[in-house]
């Protein structure tokens, strides 16, 4: 099966799209994974803008497959003994549901390691406030059919409570929704072996994949742990859509070309 090829925008300045647009047309990638806030800088009048761009991507045959990087410049953390404090978490979650809605996408990564910070907070307490939190949305997400992609990141990427696949699949199947699922991101063997076997026993738990290389940097010499990955996603019939995630503050046309080109060859070729 041909693999749906999406990126993060988080690879590029938002004022070079255009640029980047030809590229994605060039390697017929589906289209975008957005963080907002690489589009704006910050959450003001962020519907608006969504509607705009949304008609642009429309026009341009541009699919949005999911939008990440909710939590970003938010200062949220969901262990703060603070009623209000979790209410305007839950409050803007709502609001990016709406956003979904406008760019007519139907996933939403959460993989913000301060958003859960957990600190010196007993792990099974964080456990069941993390399960209650995401319980609340179950059936918000079933009327607007939209999935919520949980993430695990690695101890290495500052993450101190969600950091292995295992705790997040027992968190998931817990909170026992169809809507809540996970994002699985290749770096979550970035610093260990890949074992295909922690995917391919869990698929049906799988509603996104990421693929990035260490550190998030460009894909222009793919390591052999994401080749090995790539070579089991492009065999799974299982597998429809993939996304490649790399972080730049700036725009390097020619990364980007040499990291789609890498990519498509992978999954595609």
């Amino acid at each position: 099966m041909k693999k749906k090829l999406f990126i993060s925008n988080l690879a590029w300045d938002h004022k070079d799209f255009f640029k980047v647009e030809k590229l994605i047309k060039q390697y017929q990638f589906e289209g975008l994974d957005i963080a907002p806030l690489k589009i704006k800088n910050d959450w003001k009048n962020l519907n608006e803008i969504s509607k705009k761009n949304s008609k642009y991507f429309n026009h341009q045959n541009i699919k949005i497959n999911a939008i990440q990087g909710i939590f970003f410049k938010k200062n949220f953390n969901l262990f703060k003994k603070n009623k209000n404090h979790i209410e305007d978490i839950f409050n803007h979650t709502l609001n990016i549901l709406k956003i979904c809605k406008i760019y007519k996408c139907e996933k939403v990564i959460i993989g913000s390691s301060e958003f859960r910070k957990k600190g010196s907070i007993n792990l099974k307490i964080a456990d069941q406030i993390f399960i209650n939190f995401f319980i609340k949305f179950k059936k918000i997400l079933n009327k607007k059919k939209i999935f919520l992609c949980l993430e695990a990141i690695p101890r290495q990427y500052n993450e101190d409570f969600i950091y292995d696949f295992y705790h997040l699949l027992k968190l998931i199947k817990k909170i026992n929704s169809k809507w809540i699922r996970i994002n699985f991101d290749s770096s979550l063997f970035h610093f260990k072996k890949f074992d295909k076997n922690l995917l391919s026993k869990n698929l049906k738990y799988v509603n996104n994949i990421q693929v990035t290389e260490k550190n998030f940097k460009y894909f222009l010499r793919p390591n052999k742990k994401n080749i090995k990955f790539c070579n089991f996603l492009k065999k799974s019939n299982l597998i429809k859509s993939v996304s490649l995630e790399m972080i730049s503050k700036k725009t390097d046309i020619k990364k980007l070309d040499i990291s789609m080109k890498n990519f498509k060859n992978l999954l595609q070729n």
